[in-house]
């Protein structure tokens, strides 16, 4: 409870200091919920030509992308500004400053970081969303509760994935790019699997499970065969347990400011 008292207070400071301008926050909110929402108006312009993702209709494909920014509108808010938080503190010299405090650094990295802007990805996926269930037929109660579980699966690998970038910017300062790249391995995950080759399906479902993100737990969502999608949760595990890892060992080469 201590814990949970704490990241409450975070998260109360962070939203006090961005009502401090209302109207900077509300527009940073939509501009960012923009360019989130780009890939689903692509999505529905291929579709007015009349081209589409084979055996996905225009609903089930945008189904798949409101999952990924539901998972990105739960993960960026609530854990993955600790990148940038690394980031600023260590080019700072004020990483030191959560080194010395009583709790996990990386729990203080995760709740001085709270970002209330990027609640407004949150809010668009749970629109998307919606608009695509109400088009789609009804799943079954099995169907919703595997889907539930596999959404928790991909927002831990959103933390596998803030980890693994925290940790390298703990060392290689100012590695702005590190988010590029993050934008283009997730990028797999707004499509069907079936639209790849078997072997680069094998690659995002059990190599690195960024399947697990969108389109695994849309698939279980709409009944249909998700190859890969349970072998995909214990590689997550996996995959998170390794980035800790990663994270650990890079904070243990952090040489303070003045080194």
């Amino acid at each position: 409870m201590s814990i949970v008292r704490l990241y409450l207070q975070g998260m109360k400071t962070s939203i006090a200091g961005r009502l401090t301008d209302r109207t900077d926050y509300l527009l940073s909110m939509a501009i960012m919920l923009f360019f989130d929402m780009i890939m689903p108006l692509v999505t529905i312009i291929i579709y007015s030509t009349g081209a589409a993702f084979p055996g996905w209709s225009l609903y089930e494909a945008l189904l798949i992308q409101a999952i990924f920014l539901m998972a990105k509108g739960i993960s960026f808010p609530f854990f993955f500004g600790m990148v940038w938080n690394t980031i600023w503190r260590v080019r700072d010299g004020t990483l030191d400053l959560l080194l010395i405090k009583p709790r996990s650094p990386l729990l203080m990295l995760i709740v001085t970081a709270f970002d209330a802007e990027d609640l407004g990805k949150l809010i668009g996926g749970v629109t998307l969303f919606t608009v695509a269930v109400f088009h789609l037929p009804a799943a079954a109660l099995g169907a919703w509760l595997q889907f539930a579980l596999l959404f928790l699966v991909a927002v831990l690998m959103f933390f596998a994935f803030a980890l693994f970038i925290s940790g390298v910017t703990i060392i290689w300062v100012g590695t702005y790019r590190v988010y590029e790249i993050f934008d283009s391995v997730t990028m797999f995950s707004l499509y069907p699997t079936s639209i790849f080759s078997r072997a680069f399906r094998t690659m995002i479902t059990t190599v690195i499970p960024v399947a697990a993100m969108g389109s695994l737990p849309a698939a279980v969502l709409l009944g249909r065969p998700a190859d890969g999608a349970w072998a995909a949760v214990p590689v997550v595990l996996v995959f998170t347990l390794a980035a800790y890892g990663f994270w650990v060992n890079m904070m243990k080469r952090y040489k303070s400011a003045g080194g």
